[in-house]
């Protein structure tokens, strides 16, 4: 059979009660609409503070590498993100370091050193181009229906909304607190109670109002930060070289070791990515076809191929983002790419990255947390546009119940257990949706397809 780029994955396309306003090849109809639109998706989507940091505790390199890192990741974050919705699935998808990657590549680098972890990056990136080039991805159609597919996006929205609670409760003081909770009422205000502009760019009003005036007012806002921040500073071409610090005496190595270790991280990130591409087309009233998932899984693998030569994380799809096209119903491609290039010139331009960075995270994350309910009921309606049959009933509740239940147990009671693991064993228990994926297409194929219900 040909290949076929716009072959659906699904058989019927699942809707969703999320009717985007804007569409993906469309674009907002006033230029200022478009540059608030882009920002509010950068507030949301600003993580390579946090992952940078978390990459450089687990690979136990000094605290002065992660500036540096941080940088390289926002400017690989903006050419990822110009790839994707240029030349890659063109959908409305911002790329940013992968939390499964860099927890991959943080153990490579504790056991193999900061050279062989680049190494790993850079042949896991173009492994990861090749299996999406070589159109392999598109063959699995028949084994993620749309019950799989919605307990994977519905899954997404549980990250999603650990996020945002991660974000509320970074600092529990109740100063902190009220902030949240305030832009949380506002956000909802916005939302319901205006239309148009003020509707649409809830997320950006609310959070500036609160988060950066509030703050400000409060004197909670860190304008010493912003201050103490570099107007420009240009990306370096392997910029970790450091013969005082073990593993960062050359630019890279490779070792066979270290790229499958690496590589695990990236499985993880694929799988992860087509229940992103899946839950993005879904909020978009998009049909998910197979070139989605071959031509988003080849461009990332470019993206993190190249990023790494200016010391940047492997870049992946970001669940954020299907929050705000979910609650905003801005679905367009172009918006993405203007805030791509916000991202450039925060990789560019520490100071402009820090006058973000420096608000309270918990106003964030409390608007946020409106999207990831959207997020999470989108995936329900999605698997209930499905068969409704005792199959599909237990296909979805064991893979939703395992892909959140897992984590939680191996974080709390099951620490001591968790702790015994493997590092790269440990990472895959813990990761929502690599687990919602594997568990999903599993038992699928032994409740739909080997055992095949009588109901069904």
């Amino acid at each position: 059979m040909a290949y076929n780029p716009d072959e659906p994955i699904f058989d019927e396309q699942p809707k969703t009660s999320i009717v985007p306003i804007i569409g993906v090849d469309e674009k907002p109809k006033k230029w200022w609409n478009t540059i608030f639109y882009a920002w509010q998706i950068t507030l949301v989507d600003f993580t390579p503070f946090i992952w940078a940091g978390m990459f450089v505790s687990l690979a136990g390199l000094p605290d002065t590498v992660v500036p540096v890192m941080i940088r390289a990741c926002f400017v690989a974050m903006g050419f990822a993100t110009l790839m994707q919705t240029t030349f890659g699935n063109r959908l409305a998808i911002v790329q940013g370091p992968s939390a499964a990657v860099l927890t991959a590549m943080g153990g490579v680098t504790a056991i193999y050193g900061f050279a062989a972890m680049w190494g790993a990056v850079i042949v896991g990136g173009l492994l990861e181009f090749f299996i999406g080039a070589s159109r392999i991805l598109g063959k699995i159609k028949k084994f993620i229906p749309p019950v799989v597919a919605g307990s994977m996006v519905a899954s997404i929205g549980f990250v999603a909304a650990r996020i945002a609670v991660t974000w509320i409760f970074a600092n529990p003081r109740p100063l902190y607190l009220t902030l949240s909770a305030v832009a949380f009422i506002l956000a909802l205000i916005l939302k319901f109670k205006f239309k148009g502009f003020l509707s649409n760019c809830f997320v950006l009003i609310s959070v500036l109002t609160v988060g950066v005036l509030g703050a400000s007012i409060l004197g909670v806002y860190n304008w010493e930060a912003v201050k103490a921040a570099p107007l420009f500073a240009l990306p370096q071409f392997f910029p970790f070289r450091d013969a005082s610090v073990s593993g960062m005496s050359s630019a890279v190595v490779f070792s066979v070791a270290a790229i499958v270790g690496g590589f695990i991280g990236y499985i993880c990130s694929i799988i992860e990515s087509i229940g992103d591409y899946a839950a993005t087309c879904a909020v978009s009233n998009k049909t998910f076809t197979v070139k989605h998932v071959n031509r988003g899984i080849a461009t990332e693998g470019a993206a993190c191929f190249m990023g790494s030569f200016i010391g940047a994380l492997p870049t992946t799809s970001y669940t954020q983002n299907i929050g705000i096209i979910a609650s905003t119903g801005i679905a367009s491609r172009f918006v993405t790419q203007v805030a791509a290039v916000m991202f450039l010139l925060y990789g560019l331009s520490p100071k402009l990255a820090m006058l973000l960075a420096a608000m309270p995270r918990g106003v964030i994350g409390a608007v946020f947390f409106i999207s990831a309910g959207l997020i999470m009921f989108s995936g329900l309606e999605i698997i209930l546009s499905d068969k409704r049959n005792m199959g599909n009933t237990i296909v979805a509740g064991s893979t939703m119940g395992a892909s959140v239940m897992i984590p939680l147990h191996a974080a709390t009671a099951g620490a001591a257990w968790a702790a015994t693991l493997a590092p790269f064993t440990r990472m895959l228990i813990t990761n929502n949706i690599f687990l919602a994926a594997v568990v999903g297409i599993l038992m699928n194929i032994l409740v739909n397809i080997i055992l095949k219900p009588k109901d069904n």
